[in-house]
């Protein structure tokens, strides 16, 4: 299990009614201790589904993957977000894992979602894009579910979460090629 000291959430609480400011960079040293806080919360569900269960060289592996970038708020740590590419033939098909602390209200995620979203067709087309919850996360699925994107359905028994298998619910949305 990961320990680290959790960042002070007062800046987060006095700015819950006030529109967020994202901003994203990959994850740098000076990052360690703010990741390695968010997966102490038990629901922190980025790339794993048990995160709370994590040693701490495991959790710098997974933020140290291609394409995975530390999202702030107001310059504060608040999530983890990366684009997966589903596919060489199928260029603009990705995944995206996403993740916000427990700390931000449920607006807060479409807000952030859709930010990366719309930095990430900025930069280049996207055909398909593909997000996977567990069935187990609840706030992740209640987030998936504000983003406009369609229920596909879910791939059952994928994994064990707190002694039981569980599975894994595939949400996307489709873009016209230009």
């Amino acid at each position: 299990m990961t320990t680290a000291a959790a960042p002070s959430c007062r800046r987060i609480e006095e700015r819950e009614s006030w529109p967020h400011s994202w901003s994203a960079h990959p994850p740098r040293d000076e990052d360690h201790a703010a990741l390695l806080a968010l997966f102490t919360e038990p629901d922190f569900h980025f790339r794993t589904h048990q995160p709370d269960l994590l040693p701490e060289w495991q959790v710098l592996d997974l933020i140290a993957e291609d394409r995975t970038h530390v999202l702030l708020d107001g310059g504060e740590v608040v999530g983890l977000y990366a684009f997966e590419e589903m596919g060489g033939d199928h260029a603009g098909h990705d995944l995206l894992h996403l993740r916000l602390t427990a700390r931000l209200p449920l607006t807060a995620w479409d807000s952030a979602f859709e930010a990366i979203v719309a930095g990430e067709l900025w930069h280049r087309e996207l055909v398909r894009l593909e997000l996977r919850v567990g069935e187990f996360d609840a706030r992740g699925l209640a987030a998936a579910r504000t983003f406009g994107l369609t229920e596909e359905g879910t791939l059952a028994h994928l994994v064990v979460h707190d002694g039981e298998r569980a599975g894994y619910v595939f949400f996307s949305r489709i873009w016209e090629p230009s």
